[in-house]
């Protein structure tokens, strides 16, 4: 994790000018194609959830934005983020956890499946505890909402406390479209760190890794 210097960081400007908005954030929902790794997600025997969970940090990973927090009077910036990730277990009540991101496809879909399948047995919202002041305990995280059940094209969203600059996520059931393979994808964020053409990096990035993680299913 590094702090980034406020006095010269290009963004200061902005920074500045959004941090102090009454609604400081970004609202944007989008289809993104994935349609390479959606006919082949069955050659492997790892969830659609995982797949796409692991997808969706990769790209995010990929876009410095999205990894920077706002701590007080200070930036910070993440060398990784993890997913937090809902989780349905009995008669339709949800949870969360927290899986550990790793580059390794492999690597993270070991881990992210037992720890979902935990996580089912005891759904909690425990896992992801604030202070007295409403800041996260730990925010080096990126919030996803699954809905598998719903090929959405509009989202809302609750937010926690101002000073929280998660980013939160939401994706929902692919949609076919004619050949292809659209999955919704709903990103809220903070605009004091995050712009629309950097929302628009980690869409492009969604794309390309989930080519790249199609054709290593081969």
């Amino acid at each position: 994790m590094r702090t980034i210097d406020l006095d010269s960081w290009l963004r200061r400007e902005h920074f500045h000018l959004y941090k102090a908005m009454e609604f400081p954030h970004i609202n944007m929902c989008m289809q993104v194609d994935i349609t390479d790794l959606w006919a082949r997600r069955k050659e492997t025997d790892v969830s659609p959830t995982v797949i796409l969970t692991y997808v969706i940090t990769r790209a995010a990973n990929n876009v410095p934005e999205f990894r920077q927090r706002i701590q007080g009077d200070l930036v910070v910036e993440y060398d990784i983020i993890h997913p937090l990730i809902t989780v349905l277990g009995e008669n339709d009540l949800f949870g969360v956890t927290t899986l550990e991101y790793d580059p390794d496809f492999n690597t993270f879909a070991a881990s992210a499946g037992e720890i979902i399948l935990k996580a089912r047995d005891n759904p909690s919202l425990t896992e992801f505890p604030h202070d007295p002041g409403g800041k996260p305990a730990r925010d080096d995280l990126l919030s996803i909402t699954i809905l598998p059940w719903l090929a959405f094209t509009g989202f809302s969203i609750t937010r926690r406390p101002q000073n929280d600059t998660i980013p939160l996520m939401a994706w929902g059931k692919v949609r076919q479209d004619g050949e292809g393979s659209q999955l919704p994808v709903f990103i809220n964020s903070h605009h004091a760190l995050v712009d629309g053409v950097h929302i628009a990096h980690f869409v492009k990035y969604i794309g390309d890794e989930a080519k790249k993680l199609a054709d290593s299913f081969e």
